[in-house]
């Protein structure tokens, strides 16, 4: 299903960091875990961490806001999109009438980098 899915992108995606992130005790003794299968079985259990947590597991490798992750892209010379919502009329008149542009107030800076394919095209 979506979390077995899930599960295995985390893995393949992750894998390294997990692995050394792992760190338990069995028998007294530091072990490492020896793969992400392994870490994943540990930790993907439906729980929800915090930040901090994440980072100790190995699940990221920092915490920023969405707001400093796109300043820190524009400074590294990404395109910034903005995002437009296109609206059709409710009823008959919607179905023969193109979509009408509004600027959606909240997106900020805007919905995506040209180059991280975020948006199509």
């Amino acid at each position: 299903g979506i979390h077995g899915a899930f599960r295995d992108h985390v893995a393949e995606a992750r894998g390294e960091a997990l692995v050394a992130a792992s760190v338990g005790k069995e028998g007294g003794a530091e072990r490492h875990a020896t793969n992400a299968k392994e870490v994943i079985d540990r930790v993907a259990t439906g729980d929800v961490f915090l930040g901090t947590q994440a980072i100790r597991l190995g699940l990221v490798d920092r915490l920023i806001t969405s707001d400093e992750y796109i300043a820190e892209r524009i400074r590294q010379g990404a395109r910034v999109l903005k995002l437009m919502v296109h609206t059709r009329p409710v009823g008959l008149s919607g179905l023969f009438s193109g979509p009408s542009r509004r600027n959606s107030p909240s997106v900020g800076y805007g919905g995506g980098f040209a180059d991280d394919g975020l948006l199509g095209s």
